[in-house]
Formats: C-alpha cells, structure tokens, sequence
C-alpha cells in the first residue's frame, strides 16, 4: 500500500505545480459570467456535495455521461491555450475516447492512467477559471469551510465515502485522483484537489509569494501527515476535514496581516473640514461629498438629519471627530 499512497500524493503535488504554472503562463477563454459572487460559491458547494449522492443513486450511465461531458468540455477549454482550438479539442476527444475505451475492454491500468490524466486537467481548468473570475480569499475560506462539515460527515463519521469508492470503481470519468482501487485504495476526491490547488493560487494573488510559499508548505506538512495516519490506521482519512481550518486560518491570518500594513486612505478634503470644526471629540460631523462641514451631532444619524435640515441635498459623508 505504500507505494501506491506515495505515487497518490506525488500526483497531488503535480496537480498543485500545474495548476500554478498554467496560471502563470496561459488565460484560458471563458464565458462572460463575471466576477465570482457568493451565490456561485453555493452552487460550487452543491455540486460537490451532490457528486457522491449521484453516482450512489443515479444510474451509472447517466452520471457517467454527464460528468464526461463536464470533463469533455472543461478539458477542452483548458488545452485551447496551450494547443488551439481545433487540436484541444481533438485531444480531448481522444482522451474521452480512450477512457470509455479502456473501460468496455477491461484494462484497470489504461483507465486509471488515463482517468488521473483528465481529472488533472478538470482541476487546472476549474482552479484558473476560478481565478479568472477573481474568486477572493474569503470566498475560498468560505469554501473550504462548507466542504470540511461535508467530508466530516461523509467519510469521517458516515460511510458515504465508502459506499462511494465502492460503486465507482472501474468506472469512467471518476471524479477522484487514484493509484489503486484494490482492497486499500489509495485515491482523493475531486473537492481534496480543488482545494489544495486553489489556495496557494489565491494567496499568491491577494498576498503576495510569502502566503503563497506558506500555503503550499503547510499542505506539504498536512500530506506528509495525512499520509502517515493512512498507513497507520488503514482507514480513509477525511483530508478536508484537516485542510479546511488550515486554509481558514491562514486566510485570518494575512487578512489582518494585510490590514495592519495598509495605509490609511487619503481624504484631503475630510481631514481640512475636520480641521475647522469647531465641536468637541466624540461629536459626529456631517461633510459634503467636496469636504464642506455641513452640520454636527451625537450621533451619525443626527448629523445626517441635521445636514438634511440645513439643505444638503446629496448624501453626506459621516465622520466622528478625534482628539
């Protein structure tokens, strides 16, 4: 089993490598959908968790047809920039082709081969568009989050995890990263990569290469250890249950970090009306949008309707007065 456990996390390391060096070079086309929004993150968080209940329930080949037009479409985009149109296309046809070809001839081998290879190509298209439509940090915090509750019920206090490697095997399009499916598989969820993958991607945009750099440190720790308990206990482990506080806490972490660091916006204009005011510390000053004191109270809500009285007709800006 171990050999199979150290190839499994060599192949995550890859999956991570790929995805920031994709990132680094290539912009894949995408749908005008915009910025990501928190609505989205929901979506995101229903269709993983639905992924198991699916292939438990549905039969298997309509969730193996859905999920290969999925894998079609995204390995598609993601090989457009590195190949072109034409021949990404085609490539992902091949390998479509080659996965539902190694399953009805019966080679295990050639299917897991060639199922890792798209699964990594979901997770490198998935994670830069993401990127691409400025997922932020808190969102991802959100994320994983969500996902965390998730992978505590189902693998580590329920056996939907179980149930589902069990109907899965030899499947096509599974949406797992495996090394083997034998009496101890040695795989890790589609949600596990994504994860793992969009993290240091995002710090290294919203943070800087320091978060980026402890990012991807700390899940190298978080494997190393992951993989030891494997092998110690022989059970699954559910990893995001592990990863998820990781990847919140350090997103607290460089929030406050970036907070403290960052200057103080310049309002001239404020801070000359605030200058002249003639109230004491603690009363709250209504200014015009160009810096005119307007009026004055206890409150901002006070000052707001004193400034109205007194004929303002734009919104007034509020700002509490200070030693």
């Amino acid at each position: 089993m171990i050999p199979y456990v150290l190839a499994l996390y060599a192949l995550v390391a890859l999956t991570v490598a790929l995805t920031a060096a994709y990132l680094g070079r290539y912009v894949m086309p995408r749908p005008p959908v915009g910025r990501m929004v928190g609505t989205d993150v929901a979506v995101m968080v229903g269709a993983l968790v639905v992924m198991p209940f699916a292939y438990l329930h549905v039969p298997a080949g309509v969730v193996v047809s859905v999920f290969g037009l999925v894998i079609l479409t995204l390995a598609q985009l993601t090989l457009a920039p590195v190949l072109g149109g034409r021949w990404a296309m085609l490539a992902a046809l091949l390998l479509c082709a080659a996965d539902v070809t190694a399953y009805a001839l019966g080679w295990p081998a050639a299917l897991l081969v060639i199922n890792d290879a798209l699964l990594i190509l979901l997770v490198v298209g998935v994670v830069n568009l993401w990127t691409q439509a400025a997922i932020t940090p808190a969102q991802v915090a959100a994320l994983a989050a969500a996902l965390t509750l998730y992978d505590t019920l189902a693998t580590g206090l329920t056996s939907l995890t179980v149930d589902f490697v069990q109907r899965m095997r030899g499947l096509p399009f599974a949406p797992v990263l495996a090394t083997s499916y034998g009496e101890n598989p040695a795989l890790i969820g589609l949600g596990d990569c994504l994860m793992l993958s969009i993290w240091p991607v995002v710090a290294l945009r919203a943070y800087g290469k320091a978060a980026a750099w402890c990012a991807a440190g700390l899940e190298a720790v978080l494997l190393a250890v992951s993989i030891a308990l494997v092998l110690s206990s022989g059970r699954p482990l559910p990893l995001l249950t592990l990863l998820g506080p990781l990847i919140f806490l350090q997103w607290v972490y460089w929030r406050r970090r970036q907070a403290l660091r960052a200057p103080a916006p310049a309002r001239p204009e404020v801070d000359r009306a605030l200058e002249v005011a003639a109230a004491p510390a603690g009363v709250w000053a209504a200014l015009s949008p160009d810096g005119l004191l307007l009026a004055e109270g206890a409150t901002p809500g006070l000052a707001r309707k004193e400034a109205r009285l007194a004929g303002a007709e734009s919104v007034p800006v509020v700002w509490r007065l200070s030693e």
